[in-house]
């Protein structure tokens, strides 16, 4: 807490779980565009209908989605959450939608699928409960914003915050060689698409503002 006895707007427990919950649905979009792009004509992906291998295809799928998910979560961390709020709620409820239709004609293939890893998980049951609590996770926030009970200001840029995006991007080469000169299904590709995730996940310590420090106008 501040002296105020005021909890920072960016440590407000829900708008860090809808963060959170945005940074892990979208690894959809960062998953193909990496791996699209390291891997190349050998990885194949499928996406809301679209598909491609490599770089080919509809890849520009995926970068779109990357690049609209890594503005809302900037925006979010950043002090824009105005803004932010309308790209996310945007996002979940259309993910809900998308998820109660594919259930309900499709409930047998209807998977959470990953063939790298080996995971194959029936969302049939479990996807409508989760993804619908994750819509309204966002319109909640979303609401929250626009009343100002979450009031967010613009915070300023720390060195930790560098270090931590420094860290990041270091990783590239890495998953680079791992997912380009691994095999399918390699210990060397996992540990790639693992890195991947995490990296996707990890952008939010790198985003978000730090106690105690300043404010920028």
């Amino acid at each position: 807490m501040s002296a105020a006895g005021i909890v920072p707007w960016y440590r407000e427990r829900s708008l860090r779980w809808l963060l959170g919950w945005t940074a892990l649905t979208t690894i959809i979009f960062w998953l193909p565009t990496v791996r699209g792009a390291f891997d190349g004509p050998s990885y194949r992906w499928g996406l809301f209908g679209f598909s491609g291998s490599g770089m080919a295809g509809a890849w520009w799928l995926p970068v779109l989605g990357s690049l609209a998910a890594l503005a809302a979560r900037s925006l979010a961390w950043r002090g824009g959450l105005r803004p932010a709020r309308l790209l996310i709620a945007a996002w979940h409820l259309m993910l809900f939608a998308g998820v109660v239709y594919a259930a309900a004609t499709n409930p047998d293939d209807f998977r959470l699928q990953g063939d790298t890893m080996g995971i194959s998980i029936s969302l049939a049951l479990v996807g409508p409960a989760l993804f619908g609590a994750g819509a309204a996770l966002a319109v909640y926030v979303g609401v929250r914003v626009l009343r100002g009970d979450i009031a967010a200001r613009r915070e300023a840029w720390t060195p930790s915050n560098t270090r931590w995006l420094v860290a990041l991007l270091a990783l590239l080469p890495v998953q680079f060689f791992l997912l380009r000169y691994g095999s399918a299904g390699s210990t060397a590709d996992q540990i790639g698409v693992l890195l991947t995730i995490a990296q996707w996940l990890l952008l939010d310590r790198a985003l978000r503002p730090r106690a105690g420090g300043p404010a920028t106008a």
